[in-house]
């Protein structure tokens, strides 16, 4: 079975968020941070994790809350610099939860929007 999320931000929006304080590190993580910083700081990439981890909130059937957070949802690079996700705390359990067994994701951006979609394979149905 499988499990998918989608989601599209307004790049604006999110470069507005990104001047308030304690954003970044309310919704990034440390390593995140740190690729964002390798890649210049853009407000596109920050967009397109964004959309990333509100993809995986939907995946996982909860939404931001209790059962996940931002920070939780790790969106990496791999060596090639495709993004992967890495889950922590209540998201992993949530995950654990739910039977999932691996992750895909997809970040796209076009002029003024990201999106983001992601497949999480599992063990059972809903």
């Amino acid at each position: 079975m499988y499990r998918c999320g989608i989601d599209i931000v307004r790049i604006a929006r999110i470069e507005r968020l990104l001047r308030e304080e304690g954003f970044r590190e309310r919704i990034f993580s440390a390593a995140e941070l740190a690729a964002a910083e390798k890649r210049g700081l853009r407000a596109e990439f920050f967009a397109g994790r964004w959309a990333a981890k509100e993809a995986v909130a939907k995946a996982l059937g909860c939404g931001f809350g209790k059962d996940c957070s931002p920070v939780e949802i790790e969106i990496l690079p791999d060596d090639k610099g495709a993004p992967q996700i890495r889950l922590s705390g209540a998201a992993e359990a949530t995950a654990r939860a739910a039977g999932i067994l691996s992750w895909s994701v997809s970040i796209s951006h076009e002029r003024d929007y990201a999106t983001a979609m992601t497949v999480a394979e599992t063990t059972s149905p809903r």
